[in-house]
Formats: C-alpha cells, sequence, structure tokens
C-alpha cells in the first residue's frame, strides 16, 4: 500500500469508531487526508512492513491528526452536549459487553439475572449519568479519542461487575433499568412457584399475574423503605425473593377460592415443604433464638422453619437434617425451585440412557423426592423435640 491508502484506512476506522464526521470535525475522510499528508515527512517504506515500528508511526500520526482537530478544544466545547453524552455512553456500553464476555468469576447474574439480561454488567442511564459526572474532569484532560477511551475503560473498570451491595444501592436509588430487569427474575420465580398447580390454564395465568405483581410491589416498597434483611450473597436475596413469591401465590389462591397450596403425593405443588416464611416467620428468629420457639406440633410453623433452612442452608440444622441424604435433597430443588420436570432431571441425569430407561428414572425420581420430603420432615420434627428436651 502506498503511504496515502495507509493514511485514508487510518482515517476511516477513525472516523468509524469515533464519529468524526458526525460531530462536524470532517466533512469527509478525503478531508482527513488532505490536512494531514502536508504535516507528515517522507515516510520509508519498510515501516509498513514492520509491526512494532508501525504501531509507532500510527501513534505519532494520529497524535498529530487530534491536535490539528484541536480535539481538546472540540471535548471543552461539546463535551456536556447531549451528542457527546450519547456517544460516551455506547462507547461505555461497548467496554462492559467486553467486560462482561472477559469475566471468568461467578457474579450476581447467576442468580438474579434471566438470560442474556445481566445486572453485574449493567449500565443504566442513571448510573451512566453519575458515572459521567465523576468522570467528566478526566475527560477534559484527554486530547485524543484513544485518552477518552481509556479514562472510560478505566471507569468501567472500577465499576463492574456489580455486586450484591452495589445492586442494592442501584434498587435504593429506585433505578427503573434495575428493577426492570429484577423483575424479569421475580416473573421467572413466579413462573416456578405457579407452574405446577393443579387448577386450569386460566387461573393459573390470574395466580402467575398476580403472584408476579405482588411480589414486586411487596419488594419494592421493602427496599425503598429499607426494611429488607441483610444478605449475605445474591442466592440469599434470590430465596428471599422466592419465599415472598411463595406467600403471595398462597394469597392469590385465597383471592380466587381455590384450595389452599399442599403438596400432594405425586409432588405436583409446592407448600408443605417450600412455604412461605417471608412474612410471617422473620429468617433471624432461627438465628437469634435457635429451634427454641419453634412448636413442633404446628405443621405450618414446621413447614415454614424447614424451608428457611433448607433454602438458605442455615447451620448446624442443614446438615444434619440432609446428612447421607444429600443428592435427594437436591432433587427436591430442581424439582420445586429450579422448576425442571422429573423427565428433565432424568434426561440430565440419565443422558446415555435409552428413552424407556430415562422414563423408569423419571418416576423413580418422583418417588425419591416424596419419601425424602417425608424424611426431611421427621428428622426435623425429630431435632425440635430433642432440641426441647435438652433445652
Amino acid at each position: 500500500m502506498t503511504e496515502r491508502e495507509v493514511i485514508t484506512e487510518l482515517i476511516r476506522k477513525e472516523c468509524e469508531a469515533y464519529q468524526l464526521i458526525g460531530f462536524g470535525l470532517l466533512s469527509s475522510v478525503e478531508e482527513g487526508v488532505e490536512r494531514l499528508l502536508p504535516l507528515l515527512g517522507k515516510v520509508d517504506s519498510f515501516v509498513f512492513n514492520d509491526y512494532t515500528r508501525f504501531s509507532a508511526w500510527r501513534k505519532e500520526v494520529l497524535h498529530l491528526f487530534y491536535k490539528q482537530l484541536d480535539y481538546a478544544g472540540f471535548i471543552r466545547r461539546e463535551g456536556l452536549n447531549a451528542p457527546f453524552r450519547r456517544f460516551l455512553f455506547y462507547l461505555k456500553k461497548r467496554i462492559t459487553g467486553y467486560l462482561r464476555e472477559q469475566c471468568k468469576e461467578p457474579t450476581i447474574d447467576k442468580d438474579l439475572a434471566v438470560p442474556p439480561e445481566t445486572l453485574a454488567f449493567k449500565l443504566s442511564a442513571m448510573l451512566d449519568d453519575e458515572l459521567f459526572r465523576n468522570d467528566y474532569p478526566w475527560f477534559l484532560s484527554a486530547d485524543s479519542p484513544a485518552q477518552l477511551e481509556e479514562v472510560c475503560r478505566e471507569s468501567c473498570r472500577n465499576r463492574f461487575p456489580i455486586g450484591l451491595d452495589g445492586l442494592l444501592v442501584r434498587l435504593k436509588k429506585d433505578d427503573p433499568e434495575f428493577w426492570n430487569g429484577l423483575y424479569l427474575k421475580i416473573k421467572k420465580i413466579a413462573q416456578n412457584v405457579t407452574s405446577g398447580q393443579s387448577v386450569s390454564i386460566l387461573y393459573r395465568k390470574e395466580i402467575l399475574q398476580d403472584t408476579w405483581s405482588d411480589t414486586s410491589l411487596l419488594l419494592h416498597d421493602k427496599v425503598m423503605g429499607e426494611t429488607v434483611p441483610e444478605f449475605e450473597t445474591s442466592l440469599h436475596f434470590r430465596n428471599y425473593i422466592a419465599r415472598i413469591c411463595l406467600n403471595k401465590c398462597r394469597e392469590a389462591f385465597r383471592k380466587h377460592n381455590l384450595p389452599d397450596i399442599s403438596l400432594t403425593e405425586t409432588g405436583e405443588v409446592t407448600a408443605d415443604l417450600f412455604q412461605s416464611a417471608g412474612e410471617e416467620i422473620p429468617e433471624t428468629c432461627l438465628l437469634a433464638n435457635g429451634l427454641a420457639d419453634i412448636d413442633c406440633e404446628n405443621e405450618d410453623e414446621v413447614g415454614r422453619c424447614l424451608t428457611v433452612i433448607l433454602w438458605d442452608k442455615l447451620e448446624p440444622w442443614y446438615t444434619e437434617l440432609t446428612r447421607d441424604i444429600e443428592e435427594k435433597t437436591e432433587l427436591i430443588f430442581l424439582h420445586y425451585v429450579e422448576g425442571l420436570s422429573y423427565d428433565a432431571i432424568a434426561a440430565i441425569k440419565g443422558v446415555d440412557m435409552p428413552g424407556k430407561e430415562q422414563d423408569r428414572l423419571a418416576g423413580k425420581l418422583r418417588q425419591d423426592v416424596v419419601r425424602t420430603r417425608r424424611t426431611l420432615k421427621l428428622r426435623f420434627v425429630e431435632l425440635l423435640k430433642r432440641n426441647k428436651k435438652h433445652g
């Protein structure tokens, strides 16, 4: 390639990446070439065949190019205007997308986002406004788009991925984009809670809608009123939401004069075991007073407290209750919490099995879940009695 062709390609890429023509800094790529070429000395052809030399030459050329365009003056003039703010926003969106792709560590998305949505790498308009105010003094020191991009990159590295504490900050600030992302997860949880109910499709849709909307409204009020408990992990937050969903599902059943939720022998409906503990029984009661205040003769209270222990894996009770039946306890979570059918679980666990053997495995898994529920409840009642005897 000739020197002119190299310069033309270089300026074309800069115009495409940084909207130089759109912002009025140039009228065309050709104008940029004509303005830049007279400022350059003769270039030895071997520069274009050596990557290290070419990189150094390219850096010098771009520095001269943006100095000639007075890019630093452009930032001072346009830095607060909407088009430039929008340009920076999409630049940061591109950076956060890259950071998300490169992230190998687990994030809050695992428990709180519905793919392909993200909460850990969400750049909302409200958050972007906060970042802009913080970064603006650094923007004014940039004299090229590359320096501008580096400021944005450093800002995003320092903020993303967003952890659980950061998410709660966004929610308490009533950031609508973060709430909308969380509402999608609440809907997914509500679907899991209501999907197995033995009611007509018409009622099931109404119950889902009531459960989803009522849970969303209650959670929003609790977060904004700062009445939610402290959560150690995003999983604990998800379980807290799920317990509210269960409670609101029960209320929806009563609202529509339907039979109350109860676990059947076929395991179709969630209830005695995975019953709501979000409202009537505070999670802290188990930590504050142990098992002393739980009435082992009250089946509802036993079911709610057992749910808290299993969902939050509270020790030392969780280990004692699930000893030697850990895998079968996991089946309960896969079916009731993750919403997988027995056929789907059988397909996962018996991936190499023929179809008929998978069908038999699905039947066995159903029986295992029924027996495991019964075992867990009996163990918990025995644990309560033993605790009262020694208390």
